[in-house]
């Protein structure tokens, strides 16, 4: 997800903007000083938009820290940019939620999933365009770098001597050892009984594909894309463990050819490593052709903007939305887990989790209300062919 990084002094300088007013602004946002908001807004409305340079501090998030919810509507409404972080990372939302303004938090949430949607479609047709959509790193920190990879699977892989860590060219990681607790969370609410059919895609280091065998499956079907990691599961004899059925290939092009040929399954693991936030979007409509009616369940390793749990809540909402849109309903279950060890990432260039005790576990499932329409609608198709039929039939005989 992208955010607002903090403007320069230089910036704000060549926009006429001075330092004392531009901290005059966050003051009376902070304050509720109307008045001198407006006079500052009315002498350059750029004002509303800028942050301080030493503590990153932007009206909007002055604003947020009160839980002033008016004024903040109206900065939005002029143009403070909801992403913009200070310099400790936080952005209005983590202030409003720091001062349990949760009134607040919920509609600055709802502003940024809207914003969301709609950079997701600008997006999409500059995608189409043939334009890219990676945006280059303000700075060489590994932090700001996109996690967006697609020459991914031209990465030689190397699993890590402890075994701890599949990591790719970069030294990133593709999967790791401490996400085994919440693997089995994900298996058990996929695999609630024996003799169920699963599909996982992104076999990584095989945590998930291990607990899911525990399960029983009737199907296991397994999609992995990249050379390195097929050659270890055929190395270990993944494809001639029970019920199992290995795809090597990307999921774009596997998915489809299981539709087509009819192949249904009860649950869908997700767990690809260096695509797009599109590439998911675009799971999310494929895998409804395969996914069993009316039980379902599909559940994700929930990575989305793991650095910043306001940004985090976003992008889960904005994923809830789409998915509401294919017919399911979308619920993010507790789950307790512990990474705050720095020496789980000794070797790793960069974490792609960042110290939170709590990880949101997406679970699921098709709102039945949904499916009840589509049968009906199905059904209704199905009679009106029917009729053709029927009178085309009686016209022949005529």
């Amino acid at each position: 997800m992208a955010t607002e990084s903090v403007r320069t002094t230089q910036e704000q300088m060549q926009n006429g903007l001075s330092t004392e007013k531009i901290r005059m602004m966050i003051d009376a946002c902070g304050s509720g000083n109307t008045a001198l908001i407006e006079q500052l807004a009315a002498e350059n409305p750029l004002f509303i938009r800028q942050q301080d340079f030493e503590t990153g501090l932007s009206p909007l998030m002055a604003a947020a820290k009160t839980g002033n919810l008016e004024l903040s509507k109206r900065l939005l409404d002029r143009g403070a940019p909801w992403n913009a972080v200070d310099r400790d990372g936080n952005c209005a939302g983590n202030h409003a939620m720091s001062g349990e303004h949760w009134e607040l938090v919920n509609y600055l949430v709802e502003w940024g999933t809207r914003a969301e949607l709609v950079l997701g479609e600008m997006q999409r047709c500059q995608q189409q365009a043939g334009i890219s959509i990676i945006p280059q790193a303000p700075t060489k920190d590994p932090g700001y770098q996109s996690s967006t990879k697609s020459d991914y699977l031209k990465h030689q892989l190397r699993y890590s001597k402890d075994g701890n860590a599949l990591l790719d060219g970069d030294d990133d990681a593709v999967m790791m050892e401490w996400e085994r607790p919440i693997m089995k969370a994900h298996a058990s609410i996929m695999m609630q009984a024996p003799g169920k059919r699963v599909m996982n895609v992104g076999f990584g280091m095989g945590i998930i594909d291990s607990i899911l065998q525990e399960h029983n499956p009737a199907l296991h079907i397994i999609i992995e894309a990249h050379p390195d990691v097929y050659q270890k599961m055929l190395k270990d004899k993944w494809d001639q463990k029970p019920n199992v059925k290995i795809f090597h290939g990307r999921w774009q092009d596997v998915i489809p050819q299981l539709a087509k040929e009819k192949v249904e399954v009860d649950a869908i693991f997700y767990d690809t490593y260096g695509e797009h936030a599109f590439d998911m979007e675009d799971f999310h409509f494929a895998m409804s052709d395969i996914l069993s009616k009316p039980l379902g369940v599909y559940s994700f390793f929930n990575g989305l903007a793991p650095d910043n749990l306001f940004f985090h809540g976003v992008a889960c909402q904005v994923i809830k939305l789409q998915l509401g849109k294919l017919g399911f309903d979308s619920e993010f279950l507790q789950c307790q887990i512990e990474v705050n060890d720095n020496k789980v990432w000794d070797g790793v260039r960069r974490k792609y989790w960042h110290g939170r005790d709590v990880y949101y576990l997406p679970r699921i499932t098709w709102n039945q209300e949904y499916i009840g329409r589509k049968t009906k609608a199905n059904s209704n198709e199905e009679h009106v062919d029917t009729d053709m039929e029927e009178n085309s039939t009686k016209r022949q005989r005529r």
